[in-house]
């Protein structure tokens, strides 16, 4: 048996939508004995309202690597010390900044900014605004207000740098500034989507997708050969480096594309499809 990790964002879905191709070559790869393996920044909440869900993956690395899923049981769960969190939230409120909770129940957001934070889909309609009332009516079924951050267990923090959700479009911090202040307590990676404005998230510094690919490896007994994974954003360089085949989306920065022996096409272009190609796992 071969396998194959692969991000989501960026790499299979654009916006929050597949391909149709690349969709239905997912789901026919164990017919060609390989194991597909979704390895994505998103916690379950977002997994399960988002096209993904229609995958029925039994394999599973989510949360950049804090919650594993192995063969439909979970398999491995880690998250933010008290003091860790405590400390990021009291530099991103200091600021202002917006962000969500990521739990594996649901995501979490400071009390009152439920609307802030629903208001920021009128800026990603991509010219579709009913899908983009959609995408806002799903993200509200999993939202949460708490005012007790500190008593949930936290997977990863999604900041967001949305000019339109702060006065006069002045976004407080940017990831440069966060990398500068967290990157070598944690991990502090930039989103692989809608661009500059995105934002970033942040986890636990042992806390990435490799920890997930070993599990899955050693659980299905599969040769270092017969390891391949793709991906776009640089939390998925560590999953990209655990594998004998690391792949690079064609829209992937230089970091992702130096660290692996193939790049394929970007995603509009389909680059998944034409990797299983070059590679025969179709």
């Amino acid at each position: 048996m071969k396998v194959l990790f692969f991000d989501a964002d960026g790499t299979i879905i654009r916006h929050s939508e597949f391909h149709e191709p690349v969709k239905n070559a997912i789901l026919l790869l164990r017919d060609h004995d390989v194991l597909p393996v979704l390895s994505t920044g998103r916690s379950m909440p977002q997994i399960k309202i988002s096209p993904l869900s229609q995958l029925g993956l039994q394999d599973m690395i989510t949360a950049a690597g804090g919650y594993v899923i192995i063969n439909g049981q979970p398999a491995y769960h880690d998250y933010f010390t008290k003091d860790h969190l405590k400390e990021i939230l009291d530099y991103f409120d200091a600021y202002g900044l917006y962000y969500t909770i990521e739990c594996n129940e649901a995501l979490y957001i400071k009390e009152g900014q439920l609307q802030t934070q629903l208001d920021r889909f009128g800026s990603l309609d991509n010219g579709d605004p009913e899908q983009a009332q959609k995408d806002r009516q799903e993200f509200a079924s999993i939202l949460r207000e708490t005012n007790d951050p500190l008593s949930l267990h936290v997977n990863k923090i999604h900041w967001y740098e949305y000019p339109d959700m702060y006065k006069d479009g002045i976004v407080p911090l940017r990831h440069a500034a966060i990398k500068e202040k967290f990157g070598d307590t944690f991990n502090v990676n930039p989103l692989s989507f809608y661009g500059n404005n995105g934002g970033g998230e942040i986890n636990e510094k042992h806390l990435t997708k490799q920890k997930g690919v070993e599990m899955i490896v050693d659980a299905y007994h599969i040769k270092k050969e017969d390891t391949y994974a793709i991906g776009d954003g640089q939390n998925d360089l560590e999953m990209l480096k655990a594998v004998a085949h690391p792949i690079a989306m064609g829209n992937a920065n230089d970091l992702v594309k130096s660290a692996c022996e193939y790049v394929t096409d970007d995603i509009d272009h389909d680059g998944f499809l034409t990797a299983l190609k070059h590679y025969h796992l179709l």
